[in-house]
């Protein structure tokens, strides 16, 4: 007769020979989750210390479909004026984790600091640096105020330095929103690219020529690429269009969206801008306020610069390299006619060409075929 095998524990091993049953029933231990790389940057304020430091958010400075802004000031360990963003609405989360992502990869003087954030209650709240002088749409159409035709064109090169750093990461930025209301100046005047609650990534990997991203349209009416708004196709070619828009609204002080606009000329702002500079009519889009300030040769350049960000076709549109390049240059000829310094290759180096003899310094023309609007094919460009 077979002995039947033994049940009983088997001291070497120290198992039990029935299995634990009850073990099966346990819960899983859940793994602790690391926090986003936000979480770790910047602070997290308590909803009582944004009341405190918010007169229980009665210092509203701004309200939009679905944030309201308030100042605030902090007065102990941390001494500082800030800015309150309070996300309210349905899509406030991913608004706000959309804002509190992109800040993490932006470290640049011309992107808007962020400070801390506060995650309590229903709403979801943003702490950023304070602005004095506000937004640039502010300074534009506010009569009380004037910005010099240099301090707007050190602004517009600024901006453009921002955007050129988003476009150029990795990866790559595309705002979606680029606007004068999301131009922020700071005590000094220095540019700040802000909001970037509707940003989105560029694939890494893709070309410059198919670098899109396909997705609902979104953005502010005036500024919004048409090429985008046909497709749905958005590119860091979208943000140069908006980005020409704000090129000409500083140049005129009006507003691309103008009803006394449509009045006067009987068509909207951009297209009413590309007619004047196609129709070699720039100063009728100068701001009269700045007519002794503009040398003529750089109205003229500034305006092509914003005309060809503005061309209805993505791939045709400079990068915001050659944008950058082309400011500084006009900038600076601006500032050498002031001074009564003539252009030299030892003054500029290879930046701007000499004057050609006996040519007069506001009509020379600057270098870059890539930017050249010369041939304008108005029937294309004036199809929207």
């Amino acid at each position: 007769m077979v002995a039947s095998a033994s049940k009983s524990a088997d001291p070497a091993s120290g198992k039990h020979p029935s299995p634990n049953f009850f073990s099966f029933w346990r819960k899983p231990k859940k793994l602790k989750e690391d926090p986003p790389p936000w979480a770790r940057i910047y602070r997290r304020f308590t909803l009582e210390e944004l009341r405190f430091a918010t007169l229980n958010f009665n210092s509203k400075l701004g309200q939009g479909g679905f944030c309201s802004v308030y100042k605030g000031f902090f007065n102990g360990d941390f001494k500082e004026t800030v800015v309150v963003k309070m996300y309210y609405s349905l899509n406030g989360p991913q608004l706000f984790l959309r804002e509190m992502e992109s800040p993490s990869k932006r470290d640049h003087p011309n992107i808007l600091s962020l400070i801390g954030y506060c995650i309590e209650g229903p709403h979801r709240y943003v702490v950023s640096e304070y602005m004095p002088h506000g937004d640039l749409h502010d300074q534009l159409h506010n009569q009380k105020t004037l910005l010099s035709w240099k301090r707007r064109v050190e602004i517009c090169i600024g901006a453009a330095r921002g955007l050129e750093f988003l476009h150029s990461g990795t990866p790559s930025i595309i705002h979606r929103n680029i606007k004068s209301s999301n131009i922020l100046l700071d005590r000094n005047w220095f540019p700040r690219i802000s909001d970037f609650e509707i940003s989105r990534f560029v694939p890494t990997g893709l070309s410059e020529t198919d670098s899109h991203v396909s997705t609902v349209v979104a953005g502010t009416v005036g500024y919004l690429d048409p090429e985008y708004l046909r497709t749905g196709h958005l590119s860091l070619k979208s943000d140069v269009y908006s980005f020409g828009v704000v090129l000409f609204e500083v140049l005129s002080a009006r507003k691309p969206i103008e009803m006394t606009m449509t009045e006067e000329h009987g068509t909207h702002g951009m297209q009413w801008w590309r007619q004047c500079v196609e129709d070699d009519r720039v100063g009728e889009i100068l701001d009269p306020r700045m007519n002794d300030e503009v040398v003529p040769g750089c109205l003229r350049a500034y305006a092509d610069i914003a005309y060809a960000c503005a061309n209805n076709r993505g791939s045709e549109r400079p990068t915001m390299a050659d944008v950058v390049k082309r400011l500084e240059q006009m900038l600076l000829f601006q500032e050498c006619f002031e001074a009564g310094l003539p252009f030299s290759p030892s003054s500029l180096g290879s930046i701007v060409p000499p004057p050609k003899k006996n040519e007069p310094l506001f009509e020379i023309e600057f270098q870059d075929s890539d930017m050249s609007v010369s041939n304008y094919d108005s029937d294309e460009l004036l199809r929207d």
